[in-house]
């Protein structure tokens, strides 16, 4: 139980730390580029982009991530209430439980951020949220791209 646990814990933490690192280096980039744009030193801007990107990119993702356990732990109790004959594992996460968790995320994270940053919980909230849908969009095209090729390479290994 407590393995599992652990386990369940560190795929989490895995999952934050991809989106907020490859937020933190979007940010990078953009603060480069804005610095060369208005004539700003670059080391300076870059490093308050990216910092500022992983703040508010740790708020969102913490808030999806906080959403979907409490999505998929719903679902779960509803399925087992339910008595339904399929015994087949479903690997892959629904589309609506993904977009679901992405929308309260950027919801509650862009609160925490827009409040943290401006003073104004909603401006943060209704910014955040149709970026945070795009992530989710961009995570299910990412989880059909690794399935078709597993496909192609279980095909090609069984010819």
């Amino acid at each position: 139980m407590t393995s599992r646990l652990m386990d369940d814990g560190l795929a989490i933490l895995d999952h934050l730390a991809a989106r907020v690192t490859a937020s933190a280096l979007t940010g990078l980039g953009c603060g480069a580029a804005f610095a060369t744009y208005k004539g700003f030193p670059i080391p300076k801007t870059s490093l308050s982009a990216s910092l500022s990107c992983a703040l508010v990119s740790t708020a969102c993702f913490s808030m999806e991530r906080v959403a979907f356990c409490v999505i998929t732990r719903v679902t779960e109790q509803i399925n087992k209430e339910d008595d339904s004959d399929s015994s087949a594992i479903n690997l892959a996460t629904p589309p609506n439980v993904l977009y679901a968790s992405h929308a309260l995320g950027g919801f509650f994270g862009g609160g925490i951020a827009g409040f943290l940053f401006q003073g104004h919980p909603f401006a943060g909230a209704f910014l955040l949220t149709p970026l945070m849908l795009c992530a989710g969009k961009m995570e299910l095209k990412l989880e059909e791209y690794k399935a078709e090729r597993l496909r192609h390479f279980l095909q090609k290994d069984n010819e």
